[in-house]
């Protein structure tokens, strides 16, 4: 009992644990998902595992990828493989040419440093150079890529029995594959400086003009091209010829100019500049609004920030509330990775819960870090140390809806299923797949004896209507997160609005939990209930 309470007190947040109901539980219900099956999983993978540009390879090695996970892609509807083919900057430099060679993420580190891939002083790091992964990897074009595509559908539809569909992914910043686009022919699209000054592409520059054709841009980019019109038009054009399903927003992009920090466009550490927030809202929605004009129907998948809700409101002006309202067919930025980085896990629940609280509609997916195909960690062997805390943590959180419906997750990610060598070690499925499926099993199916009534609506009205409640909005979530940190075992989450529905539906639904949430305005509905 002594070593429990001791490794309590080292991990706090083993308190979570503590904290998932086990109502509705019986040994009966052990033995399948019934009711519980996912919507759809996602494999996500680089291309560093086709190691040889051969179709009889490539279809071996798509076989392999559907095979390794075949005992829990048996609870799923649809199966998705989300490649990672670059950085995005194959979606940008497209001109509709399926014979044109492809920059692809052949890479250990940072392409775009001023050191030539393989050099450098030796006492550099992976983040300021970059070295080929493998002896002469192979030379892939917009063709090959279209055959494993199309490779992929077919050898998973034979594995798993079920649809399977995939995902192109865009990431905004300096990582993966070499980018001409973004730091040489236009680096005004530049704007966030989370891996050095103007690293990442802002979701709402605008473009220069430039005469080269792309496949969007036949006469090439007329100037002052929005980039959303220009990524929208290039996306719709690679998504469709090249036989995706689905398009994923890496990294932050287009949640503000900066995913990763603590501070942003409207806070500067010291303080708030509410009067930028206005202005900067409105350019992230119309980067929304002018995507879909151009690529009007592929899904959007997202990663969303490090942060949560309130704080990437108040510091980087992104109201969630707007994008999930504003009817783009997205799905709702998962939990972050960065807990096996930084071991902040109580970040990565406060992110996790507050964009649940609310959401377009039913769905949201919980992301699991299992390999990094760049940077040299697989995270499941050597971050957790095989040791599955922050599968159960996310996991044994839920949500409660306007009607008092449990939600738990509709969609599961890999972060990846390659290494960053193109190896697909068997270990990792076969040792990953259990926890899942036991944190499945026990999923939450009433409210926990925390509850947090996430005040969703007004930190959004605040914001913008009240003056100096900025701070306040940051810091709610800030504070939740710092006590989880500290063990605080919250796991449910819910509404203000949908918290006062509820109880005008059903008095007594929470009376063995205990609310946790900000002091009220006075004379609020929220504060009566």
């Amino acid at each position: 009992m002594m070593h429990f309470v001791k490794g309590i007190l080292r991990y706090p947040f083993l308190l979570f644990l503590l904290s998932i109901p086990l109502v509705g539980q019986s040994q009966s219900n052990l033995g399948t998902l019934k009711g519980r099956n996912f919507n759809n999983i996602t494999l996500e993978a680089s291309l560093k595992p086709f190691k040889k540009n051969d179709q009889a390879y490539i279809r071996e090695v798509a076989t392999e990828m559907f095979t390794q996970w075949h005992s829990l892609l048996r609870h799923t509807d649809t199966v998705s493989v989300m490649l990672w083919t670059g950085d995005g900057s194959e979606i940008l430099d497209y001109k509709g040419t399926p014979s044109e060679p492809l920059e692809w993420a052949r890479y250990l580190g940072n392409p775009n440093t001023q050191h030539a891939v393989g050099s450098g002083p030796e006492e550099l790091s992976i983040h300021e150079r970059a070295y080929l992964y493998m002896e002469n990897p192979p030379v892939f074009s917009y063709a090959d890529l279209a055959f494993i595509i199309k490779t992929l559908k077919e050898e998973g539809r034979k594995v798993t029995g079920k649809p399977i569909q995939v995902g192109a992914t865009f990431d905004p910043g300096p990582e993966f594959a070499k980018s001409e686009f973004k730091y040489k022919k236009h680096p005004e699209i530049l704007g966030g400086n989370a891996m050095g000054h103007k690293s990442f592409v802002s979701c709402y520059s605008v473009l220069n003009a430039d005469r080269e054709a792309y496949a969007g841009f036949p006469k090439g980019i007329p100037a002052n091209t929005p980039f959303g019109t220009f990524f929208g038009r290039q996306s719709q054009h690679f998504l469709k010829d090249l036989g995706y399903d689905f398009i994923w927003f890496s990294n932050g992009f287009g949640f503000g100019a900066e995913g990763w920090s603590a501070t942003g466009a409207t806070f500067t550490g010291k303080e708030f500049e509410q009067e930028k927030l206005a202005g900067l809202t409105a350019k992230i929605n119309e980067f929304w609004q002018l995507f879909r004009k151009e690529c009007p129907t592929f899904q959007i998948q997202t990663r969303g920030t490090n942060l949560s809700v309130g704080a990437d409101l108040a510091r980087d002006a992104v109201n969630l509330k707007q994008i999930y309202e504003g009817g783009y067919n997205m799905l709702p930025p998962p939990n972050s990775p960065w807990a096996a980085l930084d071991g902040d896990f109580g970040l990565e629940m406060v992110g996790y819960m507050s964009r649940m609280a609310e959401l377009p509609d039913n769905r949201f997916l919980f992301r699991y870090y299992t390999h990094d195909p760049w940077w040299l960690n697989s995270p499941w062997l050597d971050r957790y140390g095989r040791e599955p805390h922050d599968i159960y943590l996310p996991m044994a959180v839920s949500r409660i809806d306007a009607n008092g419906e449990i939600g738990i997750p509709t969609h599961l990610n890999f972060l990846t299923i390659d290494n960053s060598l193109g190896e697909m070690p068997t270990q990792v499925p076969d040792e990953v797949t259990p926890h899942i499926l036991k944190a499945r099993y026990d999923a939450p199916t009433a409210p926990g004896p925390l509850v947090w009534v996430y005040p969703f609506d007004e930190y959004h009205r605040w914001a913008y209507e009240a003056k100096n409640r900025l701070p306040e909005v940051y810091y709610g979530d800030w504070y939740i997160r710092q006590a989880i940190n500290n063990g605080f075992p919250l796991n449910t989450v819910i509404s203000t609005g949908s918290f006062q529905s509820v109880l005008g539906k059903k008095p007594d639904y929470f009376k063995e939990s205990t609310l946790v949430t900000i002091m009220p305005d006075a004379g609020t509905p929220w504060k009566k209930r």
